[in-house]
């Protein structure tokens, strides 16, 4: 039995054969290749005062979480609980212990490009059984080490009742 094969599928006569429309031509890759550069290099410096912003409100919050990590410990533990730079600045890093350094809690490693300074000068704040601070009140200042326009500094606030707080802005 021989078959028939549909209209549809036999090719007609002015049909012009799809071997020359695939693929991009050399002239289209480039243009789009041009494009794309010029977009790169207007997002670049938005997007890297962005990465900043959340360098610094990262850190904030690593110090913000350090200080209520060694106050809870202070209350549960009926003791003292330390938080101690590690270094000689606090964007050196620190540590939280308990048991006047026999315990360590938490330990931060440095930060670079970032410049954390305290109002105070303090190298160590001791939280007592009662969750209070019995350092001096003080206020933590994170910044880039290198000043950034459109880059705000942002202020982590410690008073004496031991309860950090921070925003955006110099403190």
């Amino acid at each position: 039995m021989l078959v028939k094969p549909e209209p549809w599928s036999q090719p007609r006569r002015g049909d012009r054969p799809l071997r020359g429309m695939r693929g991009f031509t050399l002239v289209e890759l480039m243009v789009t290749v041009a494009v794309m550069a010029v977009l790169a290099t207007l997002a670049a410096p938005s997007f890297r005062e962005f990465i900043a912003t959340q360098r610094l409100r990262n850190t904030s919050f690593d110090l913000m979480t350090a200080l209520t990590l060694a106050r809870s410990e202070a209350i549960t533990r009926n003791a003292n609980v330390d938080l101690v730079r590690t270094q000689s600045t606090w964007d050196g890093g620190w540590t939280v212990s308990a048991g006047g350094g026999a315990t360590v809690l938490l330990n931060q490693q440095s930060y670079s490009g970032l410049s954390i300074t305290d109002s105070a000068s303090l190298s160590k704040i001791t939280y007592g059984k009662d969750g209070r601070a019995t350092t001096a009140s003080t206020n933590f200042t994170i910044a880039p080490a290198t000043a950034m326009a459109g880059v705000t500094s942002r202020c982590v606030a410690l008073g004496l009742s031991g309860v950090p707080s921070t925003r955006v802005g110099a403190c």
